[in-house]
């Protein structure tokens, strides 16, 4: 729903200025998020420059992680979503995982060919 602006299966759940406004930065030049080169928007952590973890994703990916490592990262350049869904325990930052950033490397490499 959020990939479609707002809209799933021809229902409109949110208009595409608020889910534009979600997900933008709106922490201005603060640095934030747990991982490097990342920022806020309204519940969302934005890619601003890809890098380490996120190298992969374009910039403006948003996305967020989970206390027990599942991950869900929407990339509106590429039209795709990336969704992890693991519980584990002692991920001391799962948004900075190795797991995190293995998975996103395979569906990148996948999604290439």
């Amino acid at each position: 729903m959020i990939l479609n602006q707002g809209t799933l299966d021809d229902h409109h759940y949110l208009k595409p200025q608020t889910v534009a406004l979600m997900t933008s930065v709106q922490s201005g030049d603060l640095q934030t998020g747990f991982t490097p080169g990342c920022a806020w928007g309204l519940g969302w952590c934005v890619v601003r420059q890809p890098q380490g973890v996120t190298e992969t994703l374009s910039p403006g990916t948003h996305g967020h992680g989970g206390a027990y490592g599942t991950q869900a990262w929407i990339d509106p350049q590429k039209g795709l979503a990336y969704v992890m869904m693991v519980q584990r325990a002692n991920f001391p930052n799962s948004d900075a995982s190795d797991a995190r950033k293995a998975f996103q490397d395979a569906a990148a490499k996948a999604l290439a060919r």
